[in-house]
């Protein structure tokens, strides 16, 4: 796993380290930095002139990565004259699109979710049956309206998914007819059985359209993927959000604030500090609620704060 990545002439990452957890949440407002530090976290084989902060690419930039194991050294490097590399991790990344997932596709084996999700149906109809069962079982326990999931073929070789009713074992609905928030948990469910699984997984904006009881149980899903409770190795996970509302589901040292600074745009990270009798004292006088900390502004990452 990463335990920090440092940041030079980064898009708007000027100078900045970063520590990563198992469980890792970036929050802040609309352009604070957070997909800059996504895109950073990639293995990357070459850089734009849009990568370079100011967009001057008269300037050295730098991704270092310092690994969990203890190692130094292993870094990613683009001065002028060309770049170097030596990066020891794979990464998924997510920005899943609710009109992908719902996607019909040509059956073809897919052993990774695609980041915008629209592979979702080749990847459940992939899974070996016990798979598919138990991701079916778990969704409706999740979503309880429905009793099944499963998989029907359309027109032209190709397939969709496809749901249950609860009440009535005759009733099927298409992916079109079932909320945001069952397909994306539909996608977050088939995360566990990836082959290969990533050694970090990022994630934008997971908490869209899910009920408050279903980011508690997607919080849990990822810290047991983190631990390798669930999936076929530990993975690191990244989060990026500005939802107060999932910060309610996470620990204070899993957090990192992003902000702007008012001088030179430059992203700046802060860590609730834990670890003073003054964050304590705070910490209990807004009833352990890490998100009216946050838009408190104590923390930063709140816009004009």
């Amino acid at each position: 796993m990463i335990q920090s990545v440092h940041f030079k002439n980064f898009r708007c990452l000027r100078s900045v380290t970063l520590k990563l957890a198992p469980l890792t949440v970036l929050v802040g407002p609309n352009s604070s930095g957070k997909t800059s530090v996504l895109e950073g976290l990639k293995p990357r084989s070459g850089i734009e002139s849009s990568d370079f902060w100011k967009l001057n690419p008269d300037q050295e930039l730098q991704i270092i990565w310092a690994y969990t194991d203890g190692s130094a050294g292993f870094y990613q490097r683009f001065p002028n004259s060309g770049h170097s590399l030596d990066v020891r991790h794979t990464l998924q990344s997510l920005a899943l699109d609710l009109k992908a997932l719902r996607k019909e596709n040509v059956l073809a084996s897919a052993q990774q979710l695609s980041p915008t999700g629209d592979n979702l149906t080749n990847v459940f109809a992939s899974l070996s049956r016990q798979q598919q069962a138990a991701v079916a079982k778990e969704l409706c326990r999740l979503v309880p309206m429905f009793s099944d999931v499963d998989l029907e073929p359309t027109s032209k070789g190709q397939l969709r998914l496809r749901f249950q009713d609860r009440w009535n074992p005759d009733l099927w609905f298409a992916p079109s007819q079932v909320s945001d928030g069952t397909m994306l948990v539909l996608a977050f469910l088939v995360l566990q059985y990836q082959n290969p699984s990533p050694d970090i997984l990022t994630i934008e904006e997971p908490e869209r359209a899910l009920h408050p009881y279903l980011l508690d149980e997607l919080i849990q899903f990822l810290r047991k993927m983190t631990t390798g409770e669930i999936g076929k190795k530990p993975v690191q996970v990244v989060l990026a959000t500005h939802s107060a509302e999932l910060l309610e589901y996470v620990r204070p040292e899993e957090v990192r604030f992003l902000t702007r600074s008012s001088e030179d745009g430059s992203v700046q990270v802060n860590e609730a500090p834990t670890d003073t009798t003054n964050w304590q004292q705070v910490y209990k006088e807004y009833r352990e609620s890490l998100g009216s900390i946050w838009l408190s502004g104590s923390v930063g990452g709140v816009p004009g704060r």
